[in-house]
C-alpha cells in the first residue's frame, strides 16, 4: 500500500505548545499509513531526541527547503508557525501534486506566500472566526480547527485525587507569558487558606523579583523547566493562567484540565482570549475580570472541595472530548487523505 509522504515543518523544536504539538502528532500518526519526515529550519532543541525516538527522520538546518521536498519526495508539507510572512517556512516553488498545509498559531496572514497555502488549520474557534474577520476567505482553500492535542498518556487519570493545598501554573519562561494577576493574588490566598503552596514552573527574572517584592517566597515552590510535567500537574490542586498576551489556544490549560485539575484564568477581550473558549466559566473554572474576582475563585476553589472535585471532573471530560490526541491525530490523517484527493 502507498504511504503518503507528510513533511512536518518548523522553525525550532524547544518547549513550547507549537512544538509539544508537532512532537504529539509525530508519536501517534499511524506510520503503517503514512511516512513522516520533520524539517527544524533554525534549529533543534530538547523535543529533538524524543521526536527521533518514534523513528523519525528529522533535518536541522538543511539548507534548501525545497530541495528537501524533491529528494524526500513528499506529498503533503505540514508547517507549523505563526501565520505571517516567515521567508524559509514555505517553499519557492510548489511542485505539481504537493499539497501544504499551515498550522496557523496566531491567525496572522502570510501576504508574500499565502497563495501557496492549500489549508490552514487555527487552533482554536477564537483564531478561526478573528482570522476570517481580518483576512476574508480566499478562494480555492479549506479552513479548519484542529484544538492543540493532549498526550493522555503523560498523566495518571485518578479520578480520586489527593487534596495538597497547593495552586500555580507552569509556562514557558516567557514575561508575555505570565500575566501579573497570578502574581499579586497569591498574598490574599495565603491570607484566606493557611498554609497554601504556589507550584510554579517556568518563572522568569522579573517573575522572581516580583514574588520578592510581594514577600511570599516563603510560601512557593519554583521547579526547573521540565519536558515530563506529569509530576508538577499532580502536586496542583488548582491551575491558575493568566498570559499578558493572551492565547489562542493554551495548551497547559488544556493539560491542567486533563489532570482533572480545574482552571482560573483571566479574559483578555482586546487581546487573544480563546482561554474563555477552553474555559467554560463556573462549569469547569472560572473566567476572571478582575483581580479581586480572580483571589475570590482560587480561594474559593482551595477551601469548597466538593465544588473543586465537580469542576475538575468536567474540565477532563471535556479534555476527553475536545483534546485527547488520538481523536485528534485521527481527524487530521483524514484530512490529509481528503487533502490529496482534492484538486484546487
Amino acid at each position: 500500500m502507498y504511504k503518503i509522504r507528510v513533511l512536518y515543518g518548523i522553525n525550532i523544536l524547544e518547549m513550547g505548545g507549537m512544538e509539544k504539538t508537532l512532537q504529539i502528532l509525530c508519536k501517534y500518526i499511524d506510520k503503517s499509513k503514512f511516512d513522516v519526515y520533520v524539517y527544524a529550519r533554525l534549529r533543534g532543541g530538547v523535543r529533538l531526541a524524543e521526536i527521533e525516538k518514534y523513528g523519525i527522520p528529522v533535518f536541522i538546518k538543511p539548507g534548501s527547503l525545497d530541495s528537501l521536498i524533491q529528494d524526500l519526495k513528499i506529498d503533503i508539507y505540514h508547517v507549523h508557525r505563526s501565520g505571517d510572512y516567515e521567508p524559509g517556512t514555505l517553499p519557492k516553488k510548489k511542485p505539481a501534486g504537493l499539497k501544504i498545509m499551515e498550522t496557523n498559531v496566531f491567525g496572522e496572514l502570510d501576504i508574500v506566500e499565502n497563495y501557496l497555502i492549500d489549508c490552514h488549520i487555527l487552533i482554536s474557534q477564537w483564531c478561526l472566526k478573528k482570522y476570517l474577520e481580518r483576512h476574508g476567505q480566499f478562494h480555492n482553500k479549506l479552513y479548519t480547527v484542529f484544538y492543540n492535542p493532549v498526550d493522555f498518556e503523560e498523566f495518571e487519570e485518578k479520578a480520586d485525587r489527593p487534596f495538597h493545598n497547593t495552586f500555580g501554573r507552569i509556562s514557558r519562561a516567557d514575561d508575555q507569558k505570565w500575566h501579573d494577576i497570578c502574581l499579586k493574588i497569591i498574598p490574599r490566598v495565603n491570607k484566606k487558606v493557611p498554609g497554601a503552596r504556589c507550584h510554579l514552573m517556568g518563572v522568569t527574572d522579573r517573575v522572581k523579583r516580583m514574588l520578592q517584592s510581594l514577600g511570599v517566597m516563603d510560601s512557593i515552590v519554583i521547579h526547573e523547566p521540565l519536558l515530563d510535567v506529569g509530576n508538577f500537574y499532580r502536586q496542583l490542586d488548582v491551575f491558575t493562567h493568566g498570559a499578558r498576551i493572551g492565547e489562542t489556544f493554551g495548551c497547559v490549560i488544556a493539560e491542567a484540565m486533563a489532570n482533572r485539575i480545574p482552571v482560573v484564568t483571566v479574559s483578555t477581550p482586546r487581546k487573544p482570549n480563546a482561554q474563555a473558549e477552553l474555559v467554560d466559566h463556573k462549569i469547569n473554572g472560572f473566567v476572571c475580570r478582575t483581580e479581586g474576582q480572580y483571589a475570590s475563585a482560587v480561594i474559593e476553589l482551595l477551601q469548597n472541595h466538593s465544588l473543586r472535585r465537580r469542576f475538575g471532573e468536567q474540565a477532563f471530560q471535556k479534555a476527553r472530548d475536545c483534546f485527547d490526541a488520538r481523536n485528534i491525530v485521527q481527524r487530521l490523517e483524514s484530512l490529509y487523505t481528503e487533502l490529496m484527493d482534492t484538486k484546487f
